[in-house]
């Protein structure tokens, strides 16, 4: 089912919204962004995080290896599609870069990404969110 200017124009700002807090290591401003039963399926560490205080002691574990970088996610490509209710389903492909001290960029993973959005509160929240890691042994997703 499509979906409305406004409500396309609204998801994309929630993804530009997001993706600054988490550029900027802003744990709680991020998980925030998830319902608080919300879960993320993470490829690169090969397991899926429940809840909102879990997905904190998870990004804060992982704090040290962003230390003298700069890490920057691109999201294009973008399709929503209503489902049951108020819910809405959003897929897209993800670029993450990251550029050193020395001004050097490098790629650090390329994905594909399936979240399932609700509205709590009037506000959208991600209730689900899976990562699939771009790499042919894998098979093609989305």
């Amino acid at each position: 089912m499509s979906v409305t200017a406004d409500l396309y124009i609204e998801v994309k700002n929630f993804y530009a919204r997001q993706m600054r807090v988490l550029d900027d290591l802003d744990i709680e401003r991020f998980t925030a962004t998830f319902t608080e039963d919300g879960s993320v399926a993470h490829p690169h560490r090969g397991e899926k995080v429940e809840g909102r205080e879990a997905m904190r002691a998870k990004m804060k574990s992982m704090l040290p290896m962003y230390e003298g970088l700069v890490t920057r996610h691109w999201f294009d490509h973008f399709l929503i599609e209503q489902t049951e209710g108020d819910g809405l389903r959003v897929t897209y492909y993800s670029l993450v870069t990251q550029t050193n001290t020395q001004d050097e960029v490098h790629f650090f993973s390329s994905s594909s990404v399936e979240d399932q959005m609700v509205r709590e509160e009037g506000e959208l929240r991600i209730r689900e969110r899976v990562i699939h890691r771009d790499n042919p042994k894998y098979g093609r997703v989305i």
